[in-house]
């Protein structure tokens, strides 16, 4: 918890580091480069914690779980919040309609997008270790190729996108109907049917074990 809200209020404070092209002055450069650095450190925190969740844990490898490893290995980009979307949205989706998405074309839109991420923002690293700032409308000859590849990874990453959303829509109307609990989770969300009844239970369930113990 300390390190979520050491990220939230550091982060309060980094905007400055989207202006560095503006002409802010020396302090302010040292200042917001500074906290763009610190906020590093909790977030490196957030990194381990879950990481180590998974220790000893019942893992399964289906899609919402590639979603989850993946958002850990791309935590430093945007990739925070998409791949965190994308594998809630696969983890809720038999429980909000009632149906299953098509595992292989899941799989297939997960391994697109993420190719497609990398490669849209791996050279973006490069780029800007090489020296290319941010906020360019235009850029040197010898930044040419990255930028390239870049906007290729786009295109890729575009292309997983419409598979996963083609196959989350379709499926939510044609999809197989789904099981009241497919991923064999212990909650009290996964004890009522798919999707949930008006008024969940129909009587007060009775906790007989803890919530993540697994038989």
């Amino acid at each position: 918890v300390l390190s979520t809200l050491a990220i939230a209020f550091v982060g309060y404070f980094v905007w400055g580091h989207h202006m560095f092209t503006s002409g802010m002055s020396g302090t302010a450069l040292f200042a917001f480069s500074f906290l763009t650095f610190l906020v590093a450190i909790p977030s490196a925190i957030k990194v381990f914690n879950w990481i180590a969740t998974m220790h000893q844990g019942s893992i399964i490898t289906e899609i919402p779980f590639l979603w989850a490893a993946s958002f850990i290995f791309v935590f430093i980009v945007f990739g925070g919040t998409g791949f965190a979307f994308f594998g809630a949205m696969h983890y809720w989706f038999p429980k909000i309609f009632g149906r299953m998405y098509d595992k292989s074309w899941a799989r297939t839109g997960w391994v697109i997008f993420f190719i497609g991420f990398v490669t849209l923002y791996g050279p973006m690293f490069y780029l800007g270790i090489k020296g290319m700032p941010r906020r360019y409308f235009d850029y040197l000859e010898e930044f040419h190729g990255p930028n390239i590849i870049s906007s290729l990874g786009a295109l890729v990453l575009v292309t997983g996108f419409l598979i996963i959303l083609i196959n989350l829509v379709k499926s939510a109307r044609h999809g197989e109907k789904a099981p009241a609990n497919p991923w064999d989770g212990t909650g009290l969300e996964w004890r009522i049917p798919s999707p949930p009844p008006l008024e969940n239970f129909e009587e007060i369930p009775v906790i007989e074990k803890a919530t993540y113990k697994f038989d």
